[in-house]
């Protein structure tokens, strides 16, 4: 991932990813605003890019495949926000999933800060609030049959693309987890976001009116025909 960070100073909005820099630097003139953006710096051309602990790494570093996987989880939950808010029926969830995007924002500081046998903390209540959340919607739900197949509308869909992100950003940040560089309750909170994400695709299933789409075995395909 490219880490996003925004800092004022003065006039100057800027937006750090990695060692790329976008400025946008308006003009005080009375008759209109006029914006000088720069997009790109071309330091990251040679295949390396400095972490925010400082270091120069290869860009396919175990850290900015942490990072990767991190913003492309955040990405996900965002596509599947945007489904859910189109739906004519209100997902409950919705805003539980900003709240996620915000944590995973801070997840990935914490990777591209992260340095071995110095440990990055990560608040055990994050892990705590997605048990809560969890046990709220399953309660609102019936028992899984079997195996779910990813499905049941677009809303629904999105979560389960997430949700498979989220198993690949735990399995990246594992290394990290035991190098000592991050801590493992990092490592946990994906573990239960996973399940959570399984959880609320249910419910927006259900919010949407669709059948989940349930694993047949071959064997009872052949008996029903």
């Amino acid at each position: 991932m490219e880490l996003i960070r925004g800092v004022w100073r003065k006039s100057t909005f800027m937006y750090k990813s990695g060692v790329q820099c976008v400025s946008l630097r308006h003009s005080g003139t009375t008759t209109s605003n006029v914006a000088e953006v720069a997009v790109f710096s071309r330091d990251g051309d040679s295949g390396l890019t400095i972490t925010d602990a400082g270091d120069t790494k290869p860009k396919d570093d175990m850290i900015f495949n942490a990072l990767g996987a991190t913003d492309e989880l955040s990405s996900y939950i965002g596509l599947a926000r945007e489904f859910a808010c189109d739906g004519k029926v209100e997902h409950p969830y919705v805003d539980k999933l900003k709240r996620v995007q915000m944590i995973l924002f801070d997840l990935s500081h914490a990777i591209s800060k992260s340095v071995p046998g110095k440990t990055r903390s990560f608040e055990s209540k994050h892990t705590k609030d997605l048990e809560e959340w969890i046990l709220e919607y399953a309660n609102q739900l019936p028992p899984p049959e079997d195996y779910i197949i990813p499905g049941g509308g677009k809303a629904c869909a999105s979560l389960h693309v997430a949700r498979t992100v989220c198993r690949r950003a735990e399995r990246s940040i594992i290394t990290l987890v035991r190098d000592g560089a991050l801590d493992k309750e990092a490592q946990t909170y994906l573990n239960r976001l996973s399940d959570f994400l399984l959880t609320v695709s249910r419910i927006a299933a259900k919010c949407d009116q669709r059948t989940e789409n349930i694993y047949i075995p071959r064997a009872e395909v052949t008996e029903e025909k």
